[in-house]
C-alpha cells in the first residue's frame, strides 16, 4: 500500500474523499450544521481548502483516492502559509456572513493553540466508509511521520474526532491539550516528537 503525492488535476478526487470521510466529523459538522446541506458545503470547503495550499501542501493519497490526507510542510513564522481567503469566503458564501464569523469566532481557540516551532502539521486524513479498517490512513500518516524521524522534525494535529486519538497515538502523537468550542465539541490538540 503506497502513499503518493497527488497533483491539482487529482483534487476534485481528494475533495470528494474527504467530503465524503468528514460527513459525520464532529467539528466539521458545527461548522456546517445542517446535515442536509453538509456533503455540498463540505465540497465548496474542501476545494477552497486545497486551492488555497497549491504550491504549500502536501496532498497525498493512496488506494485509488479511497483515503487522502493533506500536510502542511514545516514553516518558519514570516513563510507564507496556506492562503485561506477561499475557505473564508466559500463558508460566508454556503452559511451567511453573521453565522459564519460566529462559527470562526468559536473555532478561534483551536486556531490560537496551533504551535509556532517548525513542524509538519496533518490538516485532514480521511478514508471513504467503503476503505475504513484497512489501514489507509495509518499509510498517509506514516509517509510523513517517517520523514519527520529521519529529519528530526516534530508533527503537530487536531484530532477532530476524539475517537481517533488511539490511531494518532499508535503513530507517536501524545495528547498534549484540548480546546473546548462554545457551543460545539473538545478537540485533542497532538504532537509528536521525531523518533529514533
Amino acid at each position: 500500500m503506497n502513499a503518493r503525492a497527488v497533483d491539482s488535476a487529482e483534487h476534485p478526487d481528494v475533495v470528494a474523499t474527504l467530503a465524503v470521510a468528514f460527513a459525520q466529523d464532529p467539528v466539521l459538522s458545527f461548522l456546517f450544521d445542517d446535515p442536509v446541506a453538509r456533503p455540498s458545503m463540505l465540497a465548496m470547503f474542501f476545494a477552497a481548502r486545497l486551492a488555497g495550499g497549491i504550491g504549500i501542501d502536501e496532498v497525498l493519497t493512496v488506494d485509488g483516492c479511497s483515503s487522502a490526507a493533506v500536510w502542511v510542510p514545516p514553516q518558519e513564522p514570516d513563510d507564507p502559509g496556506p492562503d485561506f481567503g477561499g475557505v473564508v469566503a466559500a463558508s460566508m458564501s454556503l452559511l451567511g456572513e453573521e453565522q459564519a464569523l460566529a462559527k470562526f469566532i468559536a473555532l478561534q481557540p483551536m486556531l490560537e493553540a496551533h504551535p509556532h516551532t517548525p513542524h509538519w502539521y496533518l490538516a485532514f486524513v480521511g478514508t471513504r466508509p467503503e476503505g475504513r479498517g484497512r489501514g489507509l490512513a495509518s499509510a498517509l500518516v506514516t509517509v510523513v511521520t517517517d520523514r519527520c524521524d529521519a529529519e528530526g522534525v516534530p508533527a503537530y494535529l487536531e484530532s477532530s474526532n476524539p475517537a481517533n486519538v488511539p490511531l494518532y497515538e499508535r503513530h507517536g502523537f501524545s495528547v498534549t491539550g484540548e480546546v473546548s468550542i462554545v457551543d460545539g465539541p473538545t478537540i485533542p490538540l497532538m504532537w509528536r516528537d521525531p523518533q529514533a
